[in-house]
């Protein structure tokens, strides 16, 4: 078990529900397809076919709701976004 301020502290993260919702992510100008493939009240998870830049501030649009976001990690194929209060 880690210690206390210990930097592999867990942060228990949010329920997290599935779902398979097409939807458009802007990043840097530009307007990526993408699919979002679970949700939680702090974010989601994605999949797209570009690897994305982790950090970078993003707006997610599902129908007619925008919501930003910040990439917190990108692997091939796939991301998670933490949405911005």
């Amino acid at each position: 078990m880690p210690e206390e301020g210990d930097s592999t502290d867990w942060v228990k993260r949010a329920d997290r529900d599935p779902v398979s919702v097409a939807a458009s992510l802007a990043l840097a100008g530009r307007h990526l397809p993408v699919l979002v493939t679970d949700v939680s009240e702090d974010g989601c998870r994605i999949t797209c076919e570009e690897t994305l830049p982790i950090g970078s501030a993003v707006s997610i649009t599902v129908d007619l709701v925008t919501v930003a976001a910040t990439i917190r990690w990108s692997l091939a194929g796939s991301a998670g976004l933490r949405f911005v209060s």
